[in-house]
């Protein structure tokens, strides 16, 4: 008796359901985004590089506050406190000399263009149940071919690169969620 009561209550597992209107909202926000990095690339990859020097100067603050604060000590200890203060003059030399940082930075994008990119092609095929799945698939594959294309072809002159490329990624990922968003108020 206890097996059937048992199977009577096991639920199957509901398909992902976004709310379409959050969706709406990401979407719009982040075709503005690109937007704003077509008008103006060389602006936005100072932003980025700004953005970034400012992350990883607090990730690594907060990587050498975790390593003191670790009771066990010993080389874990040591090597968390180093890989801290690693991380914490990357972001303090990003913040130093943005324009160096731009080409570091540049190709550390390129690495999160291809793994975003490959994250929302697997998203979308998971949510093939919806309709406009496509859109997010697409979206995807827009971000891992750019993310190629700066590994292969660096230019002499990234500065405008990394905000050209930011933009083109902002303004399909909005694209893609924005359709993939109407779609799913349609279904609804």
């Amino acid at each position: 008796m206890t097996d059937h009561a048992d199977s009577t209550h096991r639920r199957t597992p509901r398909p992902l359901r976004p709310d379409w209107r959050w969706m709406l909202i990401l979407g719009a926000l982040l075709i503005v985004g690109g937007l704003m990095a077509f008008l103006n690339p060389f602006a936005a990859s100072l932003t980025a590089v700004a953005i970034a020097g400012g992350i990883f100067t607090l990730g690594g603050a907060i990587q050498m506050w975790i390593a003191f604060q670790d009771e066990g000590g010993g080389v874990g200890r040591g090597l968390s406190g180093l890989l801290g203060l690693l991380i914490l003059a990357f972001g303090v030399s990003l913040i130093a000399n943005p324009l160096m940082g731009i080409v570091s930075l540049t190709l550390l994008i390129a690495g999160f263009f291809i793994a975003s990119g490959v994250l929302r092609i697997w998203l979308g095929l998971m949510m093939r149940h919806l309709p406009g799945w496509g859109w997010l698939v697409a979206s995807g594959a827009v971000s891992v071919i750019l993310g190629v294309l700066v590994i292969v072809a660096l230019p002499s002159d990234p500065g405008s690169l990394l905000g050209l490329f930011l933009g083109v990624d902002l303004l399909s990922t909005g694209v893609g969620l924005t359709a993939l968003s109407l779609k799913i108020r349609a279904r609804r």
